[in-house]
């Protein structure tokens, strides 16, 4: 088997490609003019300053060793390229050509230069699990392994000052060498999610076309698949080289050392890693190679053999153009906000705008700055809350949906599928070659089996019926509705903020996924997979790691995210919730809902609203009237919870209602108190999210205990503070935490440890 390996940075030198310039004038030419500098003058002249800079380094060696490439006479069987050198590797492949793989990595290189405060350093005499116990040991966030390159020499990568504190750890665990690299940016880490989600857009702008050799990728040391190169690449710039495994793998396959040629020009830098990687660890095992190969079950699974980007189902994030298995579900009043749903959007994760209590100009306002701030094809969605007593509503958000053509939302609290949903469903339906696609994209967030199963099947006929003589639909919509289920993927709802039935997820999920699994032959036209989710108590690696292992596909998280920059409350409740506990939060009445007894989950610590709401809750159940309240109790609620009449606040709920319901509520006083009483819910909100202090008792803050599990979980780093968390960073440490705590788990139950 011959190899051919393409260093990466560090192989950069003043005067390399001298012999090769005057040998291929098109390509040098080509690539001044995508650089808009000489590549040449840059190589052969330096300074070595400006060659070291990763934005002047990465095209120098991508150009140095494509042009390398063609000047030899052999020809590969497969190819593998050391971080950067991949690029020159899929260019051998013919994956890319020359320009397409010089514009990728151009841009790469200064996405990569912008990166600042961080830092590399490598460590030899330690192993990848010896390196991972010590981070754990000593509680170290803010760095992880970035490249591995033999058995016994890996490459840290995070925060600069972390990296440099980080020495005497390592070097008491029994590492004979520290040393920190001249690099400015944390490589290979998802400290680069910034530079990543900006590199997606731009590197779907470009085709990539079917190997020619086989060549292995960087981020899963095996074969690329055709059908998914463009996002390995763009993994690639936070995901860990894993070079010592690639090697193993051709070790296994037959490569011998005499078959390797290093593709490079100066003394050699990668080749030698593959003489210590066989005599340090040899092949990988055969046997783990054929159960790979033959999709059988692993029994004796590798070490690390969950990773970020083997979480999940990769068919979810491809049917919803994600990069991670990963959703932040929608928080009422724009607390999912517009920046919270930018930052996930460029990060290749999916955020919801909490769309529900605001009004429809505050929503299309937001859909518009969203669709601003994001790339083109950069995923987001919207939440679509059920409204029982005000169907006009859902009515009016599937019209803005329509009208700005918002392609997928987060159906939440709907105990029936209703007519603004299907018409909104019906208007994305399409057929192509005897399939039907649903460009509308439906995510149901569920907390019942029977209600999942309202979403798995097709629109109900008697209201597709209605919907066709209304001329809301057509009839070949109408057709097509008939051969589709409501939803592309189900949320299993289970313990969150808010509206919360209280379910266990080690009930639900596996009851959802048996109800999806029923029904899944039903349409046999429809072109996807329906995908199960879990959201709700999901706030740390081993809450995610439970639901995973249960069957889910993809996570949402929520109550997490309200303690982060992005949310949009106030920093009065940031500050609140960033030092709660798991014991901190209560359920109390729902104010849309009490009379039914409807209840949401909400922080109790330093609070007087859960007690409130029960009370107000109590006062409707004893009395049919405002008028029939004893004198004592009506003067504890103007005092205490309105500060003003209850009259006063009568005439302020009156002047907001359409003449029918004011007709209404005074033919009905019971009704009339309900209104009343449901101000102080709409108060307390409204005051927790202006952040108004002279009610802070009054907060209704909704909540679930994950986050209580967060705080702890982050306790002494730098997480701590709500100030430094961004949901993006944290979905990162969460997926890769996740995976971490998986690989523990397995090896513990197969004996490993």
């Amino acid at each position: 088997m011959k190899a051919f390996l393409f260093p990466g940075q560090g192989a950069q030198r003043v005067g390399m490609g001298a012999e090769l310039f005057a040998r291929f004038p098109h390509q040098v030419a080509e690539a001044d003019a995508v650089l808009g500098y000489s590549i040449a003058e840059l190589c052969l002249n330096g300074p070595m300053e400006k060659l070291t800079r990763t934005n002047f380094t990465q095209p120098a060696l991508y150009v140095v060793s494509a042009l390398k490439f063609l000047d030899q006479t052999e020809h590969p069987d497969v190819v593998l390229g050391h971080s950067v050198g991949e690029y020159a590797a899929l260019f051998a492949a013919g994956v890319v050509d020359f320009a397409t793989g010089l514009q990728l990595v151009k841009k790469r290189g200064e996405l990569m230069d912008r990166a600042q405060g961080g830092g590399m350093a490598a460590i030899i005499g330690l192993d990848g699990d010896q390196i991972n116990a010590v981070l754990r040991q000593h509680g170290f966030t803010d760095i992880h392994p970035a490249n591995y390159n033999t058995p016994k020499q890996v490459v840290l990568s995070g925060k600069r000052d972390a990296v440099i504190a980080a020495e005497a750890a390592f070097r008491e665990a029994g590492a004979s060498h520290y040393v920190v690299l001249p690099v400015g940016g944390a490589f290979h880490t998802l400290f680069m999610a910034e530079a990543q989600a900006e590199f997606a857009d731009f590197a779907a702008r470009f085709t990539f076309a079917a190997p020619q050799v086989t060549v292995i990728s960087n981020v899963t040391a095996r074969p690329h698949d055709p059908a998914t190169i463009r996002q390995r690449m763009v993994e690639q710039i936070t995901a860990p080289v894993l070079w010592c495994e690639s090697l193993r793998y051709l070790l296994a396959k037959g490569m011998r050392f005499e078959d390797v040629t290093e593709i490079g020009d100066g003394p050699p830098v990668v080749k030698p890693m593959v003489r210590r990687t066989e005599a340090e660890a040899g092949p990988l095992d055969a046997a783990v190679l054929e159960a790979e190969e033959n999709k059988a079950p692993r029994h004796d699974a590798p070490s690390g053999v969950f990773t970020l980007d083997r979480l999940g189902s990769r068919r979810f994030c491809a049917d919803f153009g994600l990069t991670h298995p990963y959703v932040c579900g929608a928080m009422y009043q724009g607390i999912s906000s517009v920046d919270m749903v930018v930052r996930m959007g460029r990060a290749g994760m999916l955020a919801f705008f909490g769309a529900g209590g605001l009004p429809m100009p505050e929503v299309e306002a937001a859909i518009t700055a969203i669709r601003a701030q994001l790339p083109a094809n950069a995923p987001f969605g919207v939440n679509f809350i059920a409204h029982v007593n005000h169907p006009y509503l859902e009515d009016q958000l599937a019209d803005l949906l329509l009208k700005h053509g918002v392609k997928v939302i987060e159906a939440s609290a709907f105990m029936e599928v209703t007519p603004a949903l299907v018409r909104w469903r019906a208007h994305g339906l399409r057929q192509e070659g005897g399939r039907i696609h649903a460009d509308n994209k439906i995510i149901a967030k569920v907390s019942r089996p029977d209600v999942a199963g309202l979403f798995l099947a097709a629109a109900p006929e008697k209201l597709v019926a209605k919907l066709v003589q209304s001329g809301a639909i057509t009839a070949a919509q109408a057709e097509m509705l008939a051969q589709v289920p409501m939803a592309d993927s189900i949320t299993v709802e289970s313990d969150s903020g808010g509206h919360t039935d209280q379910g266990m997820p080690f009930t639900l999920i596996p009851a959802v996924l048996r109800v999806r699994d029923a029904a899944a032959n039903a349409f046999p036209h429809f072109a996807k997979t329906v995908h199960v989710g879990a959201g709700g108590g999901i706030g740390t690696p081993e809450a995610a790691a439970a639901v995973l292992v249960l069957g889910a596909e993809y996570i949402v998280t929520g109550s997490i995210n309200q303690a982060t920059v992005e949310a949009g409350t106030s920093d009065a409740v940031k500050d609140m919730l960033e030092a709660a506990a798991v014991h901190d939060m209560t359920t109390a009445p729902s104010g849309e809902m009490f009379e039914l007894g409807s209840k949401v989950q909400v922080l109790k610590k330093g609070l007087f609203f859960p007690a409130r709401a029960e009370k107000l809750v109590a006062v409707y159940r004893q009395f049919d009237s405002l008028d029939a309240i004893d004198a004592a109790t009506k003067r504890q609620l103007e005092e205490r919870f309105f500060q003003r009449p209850l009259m006063a606040v009568w005439d302020e709920v009156r002047n907001r209602l359409p003449p029918e319901d004011v007709e209404r509520a005074e033919r009905l006083p019971k009704h009339k108190m309900a209104l009343v009483f449901r101000r102080y819910f709409k108060n307390a909100s409204r005051w927790a999210l202006d952040g108004d202090t002279a009610h802070k008792v009054d907060f209704q803050i909704h909540c679930g205990p994950a986050l209580g599990a967060f705080n702890q979980w982050v306790a002494g780093t730098k997480l701590e503070s709500w100030r430094n968390r961004h949901v993006d960073d944290i979905a990162l440490r969460l997926l890769d935490a996740t995976a971490n705590v998986l690989n523990d788990r397995f090896a513990t139950l197969t004996g490993g440890q």
